[in-house]
């Protein structure tokens, strides 16, 4: 297969497509017209020379070679058959054998063209799909990303969120069992209280004591007068009422004359001027 490119009567180079033997057919046909038997033909290229002998028919200096001379052969057959039909007309056109040549060989440059044109349009569509596909697959995968940092991040947050229900529970957990704890050993001064301080029975010297929180709850109980104010403060702590919380400290104010009791806890109730009755009014400490 061999390709050229030509131009007549001032027409636009067209490319020519053939294969040797039609050149060679086409001599041939030339060579057996009357009116050119004494127009000196040129003479048809080897088809094979010995660089094509020895490195192929492919090869590209071989090839090379071959496309000169055969452009030279038809110079040469163009210059040879214009001498004989230039002054008449057009050559391709008085020249039947040139001219089928010609056509045959446009023809076949022109569907080589549209391959080529058809091949690079392919390409440039496979191109596109391709750059979709990658677009279409980055978008997946960007797709794929998000999903997996949002599932890290739920699952991270889900994480957290146990360990803050675990953590909460634990708190509860100490909450209660300190609690617990706080309410046993106020259960055990309680009843100590209780054991180390009687209710003292009727006819001995003793002292009405009434309670007042700050909440308006009260209480009351009667103590021996040789009870020691220490006493009051004590069972105003532990007794079970809406009194003083746990750990809270506060100060026992008679209500008239008004008297604050903290300072004389080692004072017995008669020393201390509360028998046989009084009014204490608990006060949280500031």
């Amino acid at each position: 297969m061999v390709e050229l490119r030509s131009s007549t009567s001032g027409a636009p180079p067209q490319e020519l497509i053939f294969r040797f033997s039609q050149v060679d057919s086409l001599l041939g046909r030339l060579a057996q017209m009357p009116e050119l038997r004494d127009v000196a033909l040129p003479r048809l290229p080897p088809k094979n020379t010995l660089r094509s002998l020895v490195s192929g028919r492919f090869d590209d200096a071989f090839l090379e070679e071959r496309q000169g001379l055969l452009t030279k052969f038809f110079e040469d057959l163009s210059a040879a058959l214009n001498g004989k039909y230039s002054e008449v007309g057009n050559v391709l056109e008085l020249c039947e054998p040139l001219g089928e040549f010609v056509a045959l060989a446009a023809r076949a440059g022109n569907a080589a063209e549209a391959e080529a044109v058809a091949a690079v349009e392919a390409a440039i569509r496979r191109e596109e799909d391709r750059q979709i596909i990658a677009s279409q697959n980055a978008e997946y995968e960007e797709s794929l990303r998000q999903d997996e940092l949002r599932r890290i991040e739920e699952a991270e947050k889900a994480e957290r969120e146990q360990q803050a229900a675990r953590e909460e529970a634990k708190r509860q957990e100490e909450e209660a069992a300190k609690a617990l704890e706080l309410e046993e050993a106020l259960k055990m001064r309680r009843e100590k209280f209780a054991l180390e301080n009687p209710v003292p029975s009727a006819g001995e010297p003793q002292a009405m004591m009434r309670f007042r929180a700050p909440s308006g709850a009260t209480i009351q109980r009667a103590f021996p007068d040789s009870a020691t104010v220490s006493t009051l403060f004590e069972f105003a702590a532990v007794s079970e009422w809406d009194g003083p919380k746990w750990g809270e400290t506060f100060d026992l104010r008679t209500s008239f004359p008004v008297k604050n009791l903290k300072g004389m806890e080692s004072q017995t109730l008669r020393e201390a001027g509360l028998c046989p009755s009084a009014m204490l009014l608990v006060a949280q400490d500031s």
